[in-house]
């Protein structure tokens, strides 16, 4: 099918780096005053009256300013977002969607407490403007985009487990169908939103240290603005892979360093390490991911040592002196 090709969707967005109201959004005031109003873009596009679809799209046109790249009076544009609107499987996508998520003030809440404590960690702007909308495709690496401007959920990617039977969303192994949890829905947002704030060292040269400091600053990120989220939400296992994880730490590092991993910059190697996966490379029945993990322990005691801010942490892009200065070297079991 289609995709709607002047919609700002998060491939485009994401393929560099990794609002005021709506009409259809809610809003939640936090205990800090934060306020967090989600725009529902899906709810304009699928439930519109289908004569009415081109007005409603220019009335609200400056709430979702920003996730279009063409004038909404587009007559392309418009023909292409009439088509998606009106294909039968989208409508049963967004029927799933509205049924799965008829109401976000819970993620309103749990984002604007999120955020609150973000502002005393880091300095500038706090995001206006959040969305969700669906996309219509396998889009599990960019669930989530945000920018200094806005985020955005892919709403239907966290609608996975009700559309097992919708061919557009086939091919997704239960993997990653596990993932895509409402549970996880606050951390994928926070998460992005310090991809967003952490400096980047060229991509062709990132060793998977690199990598593993990187996730390691969004981990623990997460840890300060998410407290009361489960470790293993935070690093998406089971509570069967965060036991793993924790029993056998020394022995993975231990594997790496043997094997000269920590500073490989060739990502065809290392690739199995640092990617979604049901476990990690070289290790049966184990927790995906150990790079994370690890990464995590290394800016955790590194962060212990150092007195230092969260910004001054994410400046530092020199992930050698960071895991010298943390002293970590777990022992092998």
């Amino acid at each position: 099918m289609k995709i709607v090709k002047y919609l700002l969707l998060a491939a485009v967005v994401l393929s560099v780096a990794s609002c005021g109201g709506g009409s259809n959004g809610s809003s939640t005031v936090a205990e800090s005053e934060e306020v967090i109003k989600i725009n529902r873009f899906e709810d304009i596009v699928f439930g519109t009256p289908i004569e009415e679809l081109q007005q409603t799209l220019v009335s609200n046109s400056y709430d979702y300013r920003f996730l279009f790249n063409t004038n909404v009076n587009n007559p392309v544009y418009f023909e292409e977002i009439k088509y998606f609107a009106t294909d039968t499987l989208m409508q049963k996508v967004y029927n799933v969607v509205h049924t799965t998520y008829p109401d976000l003030s819970w993620l309103e809440k749990e984002l604007a407490e999120a955020m609150s404590r973000s502002h005393k960690l880091l300095p500038g702007n706090s995001i206006k403007n959040y969305y969700t909308l669906i996309t219509g495709t396998f889009a599990y690496y960019d669930r989530v985009i945000c920018t200094d401007s806005f985020m955005a959920i892919n709403i239907d990617q966290y609608s996975v487990k009700n559309m097992k039977y919708f061919n557009a969303y086939f091919g997704m192994p239960m993997y990653i169908v596990n993932l895509l949890d409402s549970v996880y829905m606050p951390v994928d947002c926070m998460a992005s939103y310090a991809i967003n704030k952490i400096p980047q060292s060229n991509t062709a040269d990132q060793s998977m240290l690199d990598l593993m400091i990187f996730n390691g600053k969004i981990l623990y990120f997460l840890d300060k603005v998410l407290p009361n989220t489960p470790d293993s939400v935070k690093l998406r296992y089971t509570s069967q892979q965060m036991q793993w994880a924790e029993a056998n730490e020394g022995n993975v590092w231990g594997y790496f360093v043997q094997k000269n991993l920590l500073y490989e910059n060739d990502y065809a190697k290392i690739r199995p390490f640092v990617n979604e996966a049901p476990n990690t490379s070289a290790f049966e029945n184990s927790a995906p991911r150990m790079t994370d993990f690890i990464g995590w322990k290394i800016v955790d005691r590194y962060m212990n040592k150092k007195d230092i801010s969260m910004e001054e942490l994410f400046k530092n892009t020199n992930s050698q002196k960071i895991l010298t200065d943390s002293g970590y070297k777990p022992k092998r079991k």
